[in-house]
C-alpha cells in the first residue's frame, strides 16, 4: 500500500525577539554553509547524490560547527546538491550566464522527523539553542489539508 504525501506551505505568526534571533542565526549559518558547499561541489566536480555529498561534507562541517544540530548540515548538503544539479542542467542548455549559482533565498530543509514537532497550532523546531516554537497562521491551504 502506498502512502500519499502532500507538502503544505505554512505561515508563521509573530515571533518574539529571542525566537527571531535564534532562527536568523540558523538561517545565516545555513546560507554560509550552502554557498561554501556549492563552491566545493563545482570545483571538485562532485556528484550530487545524497550519499556522495554526505561522505564529503558531513564530518567536515560537523567538526567546524559542532553547536549546530546535524539536520542543519544534512539539509544544507541536500539543498546545495539540488542547486548544483539544476545549475548544471541549465548551463548545459545555455540558460545561465554565471559561472556559479548564488544561494540567496534561504529555505531550511528538515530532512527527518526527529528534529521538529507539529501540533496543529504550532511547529517546534530543534535549533542550536534548543526547541523554538513557531505559532502558525491559519491560511486557506492550512485549514484545507491539516
Amino acid at each position: 500500500m502506498k502512502t500519499l504525501k502532500r507538502t503544505v506551505k505554512l505561515e508563521g505568526d509573530f515571533l518574539n525577539e529571542w525566537k527571531y534571533r535564534v532562527l536568523r542565526e540558523v538561517e545565516e549559518h545555513q546560507r554560509k554553509i550552502v554557498n561554501e558547499m556549492i563552491g566545493v561541489i563545482l570545483s571538485e566536480g562532485l556528484q550530487t547524490t545524497r550519499k556522495k555529498l554526505h561522505e564529503r561534507f558531513y564530518s567536515d562541517y560537523k567538526e567546524k560547527y559542532p553547536f549546530l544540530p546535524s539536520r542543519v548540515i544534512e539539509g544544507a548538503y541536500v539543498v546545495a546538491g539540488r542547486i548544483v544539479k539544476s545549475f548544471r542542467e541549465r548551463r548545459k542548455r545555455g540558460l545561465t550566464r554565471k559561472d556559479k549559482p548564488e544561494y540567496k533565498r534561504v529555505m531550511i530543509t528538515i530532512p527527518n522527523m526527529v528534529n521538529w514537532r507539529f501540533n496543529k497550532v504550532s511547529v517546534s523546531v530543534l535549533t542550536h539553542k534548543g526547541w523554538v516554537e513557531i505559532p502558525l497562521k491559519f491560511t486557506k491551504q492550512f485549514t484545507r489539508y491539516v
